[in-house]
């Protein structure tokens, strides 16, 4: 090769391979977000700010204990926080491991096993065992404690006989097998105790016995066991929660720090200015002229979050004598009342219709195939009034619709009741605003004629709504196929399919027999900030945001404060202000 190529060749290469360098190293490379770390030692989501700005803060009432085995009508924000329940639950309602790595039934499905994990320590050092589930659930059976729901654990056997004394606290069916097992024994089979008992935030017997009660009114003597501890609480002012670094457990915070501004339930203070003033992170939403104001601002209205609560609103009816004994009568007013209606007026944004009693995305719930037994249709009506002997309401013995003491939408929501029943079946209906007490002994006692009743859910299972349906119960209406059914279904461990299924069943009877006429699910409203992040955050399975708060467990430990907030709230805004 002549030397002058040779020196060409060369050349060309050394063009080529520098070109190749620089064009390599000329090409951006994508930044890599810092990763913090906060306090505890918790890796932050990538969009998640820094440690420093990783504080929720929210207005909370005031209260007296942060225990939850020791009161529930006097406690206070931060006893579902600092405490570690057995299980949690996440936003689609699936069982999650806590203190209880795993669980497990007899093969006769009366007693459940819960296998505390180890490793977990209360934040004074001490190991947290399954002894420490014992003395806490016998705590909240003891009758000396007086605990103000006890009721709710009347499934573990010996219960009820344990808080009436009747019989000792050690009697009680929870036990440990070893160190780390705790069975818990049931009265009868009871397939939904994992889901009752997500609610079993351990009391710490060290502090118990050293405080007593006291030891959960200030920071000095409280001992946590959860994601967070109790750092400071001024009494009327506010309660800040910090992340555990003694805590071991499954569900360690994102959150440097819950600030919770306190109020007194007598004064409710102007949460929604607060939350415009940026003051707070969440707020609650109670009133129609709110969801108006919130709904008309650009921003707050991409932050509002609606979702079906899982409580029902329906007619009771006094089956056992007089008028309503006829199921011909009842079929009759559960189809001159226009849910739609309700709902689109007097309840306006803080209710859905309802034709059964389970609303959807409760557990065994399908609506849709049983909406035809109590959809609105006035003709039906007035056809099922006439064949029960009373054409054109001629002759209808006059008759009280009771409305429990409540919010004004309810009370209009009664009177619009009235006025449909007056349309549609020419009945004059009386309506009376009872005091709860009242209300409720003559629903207890069964002499309530007609009355317009709310029913919430206690846990997130079918029984949690349908169980008050059973015979003996407030109501007068009886079936023995229902009961036949819920019983099945109770008795059904491991097979979660043909326990819903037998569930849906049972809701068939009652709606289609008219146990009750259900007329609305109530609609929360929640707004939160768009900076708010976190898997318990996001849409469920049913499609919907919300913020269950603490009742699943889940909450505080999944959400985190992101750098910035990207809202399509703000989207909106400027899409609005350009076109």
């Amino acid at each position: 090769m002549p030397p002058y190529h040779r020196a060409l060749l060369v050349f060309l290469t050394l063009c080529v391979c520098f070109g190749n360098a620089v064009w390599l190293t000329a090409v951006p490379q994508p930044a890599v977000p810092p990763r913090y770390v906060n306090s505890i030692g918790v890796m932050l989501p990538s969009d998640a700010a820094p440690p420093s700005e990783q504080v929720f803060r929210s207005f909370q009432p005031d209260n007296h204990f942060m225990e939850w085995f020791r009161t529930i009508y006097k406690g206070v924000y931060g006893n579902t926080i600092i405490a570690e329940p057995l299980l949690r639950m996440d936003k689609d309602f699936n069982l999650l491991p806590a203190a209880a790595e795993q669980w497990s039934a007899s093969s006769d499905g009366r007693i459940w096993y819960f296998y505390i994990r180890r490793g977990l320590v209360f934040s004074d050092g001490r190991p947290l065992t399954a002894h420490d589930y014992v003395y806490t659930f016998r705590r909240g059976a003891d009758p000396k404690n007086a605990y103000d729901v006890e009721w709710y654990y009347r499934p573990i056997r010996n219960w009820a006989s344990v808080v009436t004394g009747k019989m000792p606290v050690d009697s009680l069916g929870v036990r440990t097998v070893d160190d780390y097992t705790l069975a818990v024994e049931t009265e009868q089979v009871c397939a939904y105790l994992p889901q009752l008992l997500i609610d079993s935030w351990v009391s710490p017997r060290q502090a118990v016995e050293k405080h007593g009660d006291a030891w959960s009114t200030r920071p000095e003597t409280s001992i946590a066991s959860g994601p967070f501890y109790l750092a400071d609480w001024t009494k009327g002012n506010r309660i800040v929660l910090k992340a555990n670094p003694q805590y071991n457990g499954p569900a360690k915070p994102y959150m440097e720090a819950l600030v919770a501004k306190l109020y007194a339930l007598s004064a409710r203070p102007p949460i929604l200015a607060a939350y415009e003033a940026d003051e707070v992170d969440y707020a609650d939403i109670l009133s129609q002229a709110e969801r108006g104001r919130i709904a008309s601002d650009p921003v707050m209205a991409g932050e509002l979050h609606s979702f079906t609560d899982f409580a029902t609103y329906y007619l009771t009816m006094n089956t056992e004598s007089g008028i309503f004994s006829d199921i011909r009568i009842r079929q009759a007013f559960s189809h001159a009342i226009d849910r739609e209606a309700l709902t689109r007026s007097a309840l306006q944004g803080f209710a859905v219709p309802a034709h059964t009693m389970l609303p959807a995305g409760f557990p065994a719930a399908r609506p849709e195939t049983l909406k035809s037994f109590q959809a609105y249709d006035p003709e039906r009506a007035r056809r099922r009034l006439a064949e029960a002997g009373y054409p054109q309401g001629r002759g209808f013995p006059s008759v009280e619709l009771w409305v429990r003491a409540d919010s004004k939408p309810v009370n209009d929501a009664g009177e619009a009741i009235q006025a449909m029943l007056r349309q549609n079946l020419n009945i004059e209906v009386e309506m009376r605003v009872m005091e709860v007490k009242t209300f409720m002994e003559a629903l207890n006692r069964h002499t309530l004629q007609l009355g317009l009743v709310r029913f919430g859910f206690d846990y997130v299972d079918p029984t949690a709504l349908m169980n008050l349906w059973m015979s003996g119960g407030r109501h007068t209406w009886s079936s023995s196929l229902f009961d036949r059914l819920m019983r099945q279904a109770g008795a059904v461990v491991g097979d979660a399919e043909r326990r819903m299924g037998l569930y849906h069943e049972a809701e068939r009877v009652l709606v289609e027999d008219l146990g009750g006429a259900f007329l609305w699910h109530s609609v929360l409203n929640q707004i939160w900030k768009g900076r708010i992040r976190g898997e318990s955050l996001e849409p469920n399975r049913e499609g919907y945001r919300a913020w269950r708060v603490d009742q699943i467990g889940n909450t505080s430990p999944t959400i985190y404060v992101a750098k910035t907030s990207p809202n399509r709230s703000e989207d909106r805004r400027l899409w609005r202000r350009w076109f």
